[in-house]
């Protein structure tokens, strides 16, 4: 039987990723560098789903091998050997640790020494220390001439009570991983939060000359911070996920499930609340505290993400429920008067502008007093 190498599997479908987004970015070295954490993260699948895996079968094997034991002890009992009683028992359904009874079946009549038979079955098992350990006491047994039938039967009893404090700590630890799972939802309303106050502060962060008018414009691209803030979202679910894990299960490997529904919970509000934006909006915000009621002109400009003016571009502002609609000239520029809100404070005023490259959003915030 061939050994398959997950881990080598792994690091080249990595590799591999990485090089092709490098390639379809134009060897561009920063563009490569901000996927590349979701390109290692999804090269790495293959081995800790392949971990996984092996882990859930493991604990299946725990959660039959008490009544393994019994059912030997009691065919020991009743004057059958050891072996034999192991050969019996392959007819009978253990679940995930079924395959192994048969193997130890098929080994022992070909002729295996039992003693050898355990011993490779422990050897596949060693990621398990509970089966690691209660195999090595009744080889123990075996050798020594002990009474191998009541030693299994006192091992199983030890599983059973084992098995009944991990239940007993998985449903104390329930509440804490409902906690867990509200910090990580909070985590991403903040970062959506984060996205919606600093993009339009990017966008006013530095001033650029086009025809011969002087608008705001972002000195850093928002799709920049927008694969930083998927990152720092895939992130906080990997190791949230196997914190729960090892905190709940006490392994590291039974939080990928964790895991992957953080992720599945992350990338959905990624796609919904942080959607990639084609247009940029720069306005020439007025800090100014405006009279109730009073006329205000909206002027600003509507780019691509390569900062090109987009002419003809339909541009609608929201003010209190009230729409106006104008487009934007060859200059990419739009201007339109307003009237603003008759009730005193900060209102927002929505922008949108729509163009066949694409959508874009912009939120102006002004004061009235």
């Amino acid at each position: 039987m061939i050994k398959v190498d997950y881990i080598k599997i792994s690091v080249g479908l990595s590799i591999a990723l990485v090089a092709l987004v490098f390639v379809m970015t134009g060897f561009s070295v920063s563009k490569s560098l901000a996927y590349a954490p979701l390109m290692l993260l999804m090269g790495s699948a293959p081995y800790f789903f392949t971990r996984y895996f092996k882990y859930t079968k493991l604990k299946g094997m725990e959660e039959s091998f008490p009544e393994f034991l019994r059912s030997l002890s009691e065919s020991q009992k009743s004057g059958i050997t050891f072996p034999q009683a192991i050969v019996n028992s392959a007819k009978i359904d253990y679940g995930p640790l079924s395959e192994e009874i048969k193997k130890m079946g098929f080994q022992l009549s070909w002729g295996v020494p039992l003693p050898k038979v355990l011993e490779k079955f422990s050897e596949r098992v060693k990621e398990s220390d509970f089966l690691r350990r209660s195999i090595a006491i009744i080889l123990e047994s075996y050798r020594s001439g002990g009474d191998v039938a009541e030693v299994m039967e006192s091992v199983a009893e030890s599983a059973r009570l084992v098995k009944e404090l991990e239940s007993e700590r998985k449903s104390k630890f329930n509440q804490q991983l409902l906690i867990m799972y509200a910090i990580y939802i909070i985590f991403i309303i903040i970062i959506v939060a984060l996205n919606k106050i600093l993009l339009p502060m990017f966008t006013l962060s530095a001033s650029q000359d086009i025809g011969g008018m002087s608008f705001a414009m972002g000195t850093l691209d928002p799709e920049f911070y927008r694969t930083i803030f998927l990152h720092m979202i895939l992130m906080q679910a990997v190791f949230a996920g196997l914190i729960a894990g090892q905190v709940g299960e006490g392994s590291v490997i039974a939080g990928i499930k964790h895991s992957a529904i953080m992720l599945a919970m992350g990338s959905l509000a990624f796609i919904f609340f942080l959607p990639s934006q084609q247009v940029l909006i720069t306005v020439d915000a007025s800090y100014d505290v405006f009279p109730p009621g009073s006329l205000y002109t909206i002027e600003g400009f509507v780019l691509n993400m390569d900062r090109t003016p987009l002419s003809g571009a339909d541009v609608e502002i929201t003010v209190s429920g009230t729409v106006y609609r104008t487009e934007t000239d060859n200059l990419g520029l739009f201007s339109r008067e307003v009237l603003l809100p008759t009730q005193t404070g900060n209102h927002r005023i929505h922008i949108r502008a729509t163009h066949s490259e694409g959508d874009g959003e912009y939120t102006l915030e002004v004061s009235i007093g």
